[in-house]
């Protein structure tokens, strides 16, 4: 677990502060961050990783760590994949203060490793066929670099763990996981957390979870300090 620094701790509280006082997000971060001299890891943790309490609470009620067996799964394909190679990687995972697993590595857009890559859909894959789902249907975003190549290599691991998988490439990729339906959804994009009507399954840190003994690091032990102070 990465122990925070003090200038970390009072980023949060200027954080929460200007958020909970409907301050522009944008330039709020790039004001603490700079004043704060933050790390890239650190920045990643404050913009992906705290939220104010109530809107914690609302994306809690839809949180799940527990695969629905027989159900269909809605897999925010990229989102999925890439924090559990970042894990791989030996990158920072972290839970943040809504309780969803996020990574602070900036593989989104960077070079992707093949061979983790490769690794993680055998992981990934492998957890989403244990409870046997009536199908899994990944969306994923078309403006990743060598889209094809990643999806198609997806196509190979799901006939070779036996998951019934279809994978569509489209730049509406959010749209289309937010207006799901009947189904799980799985992603840690907080936006499509909070418009979706599904439960959402942390399937990235259910495969970590069960492949690994991982230790995360948790900003709800941060958040928790300034909420009751």
């Amino acid at each position: 677990m990465t122990a925070f620094r003090p200038e970390f701790h009072r980023a949060v509280q200027d954080y929460l502060f200007f958020l909970e006082r409907r301050y522009p997000v944008k330039e709020v971060l790039k004001l603490i961050c700079g004043h704060y001299q933050l790390t890239a890891a650190e920045r990643s943790m404050l913009f992906r990783g705290i939220a104010l309490p109530e809107v914690c609470r609302i994306r809690e009620q839809k949180y799940s760590l527990a695969p629905s067996p027989g159900a269909r799964f809605y897999v925010d394909f990229f989102n999925q994949i890439l924090i559990v190679l970042s894990y791989l990687a030996g990158q920072l995972v972290f839970i943040s203060c809504d309780g969803w697993l996020r990574d602070a590595s900036g593989f989104h857009g960077k070079r992707i490793p093949e061979n983790l890559f490769l690794r993680s859909l055998r992981l990934v894959y492998g957890s989403l066929s244990m409870p046997e789902p009536e199908e899994v249907v990944c969306f994923a975003d078309f403006q990743i670099g060598r889209v094809e190549t990643w999806t198609a290599m997806a196509g190979d691991v799901a006939r070779e763990v036996g998951l019934c998988c279809r994978i569509e490439i489209t730049d509406l990729a959010d749209k289309k996981l937010i207006h799901s339906e009947n189904g799980v959804l799985c992603t840690a994009d907080s936006a499509i957390i909070e418009r979706s009507a599904l439960q959402v399954f942390d399937l990235a840190r259910y495969t970590l979870d069960r492949n690994f003994n991982p230790v995360y690091t948790d900003l709800r032990l941060v958040c928790r300090q300034w909420q009751h102070d």
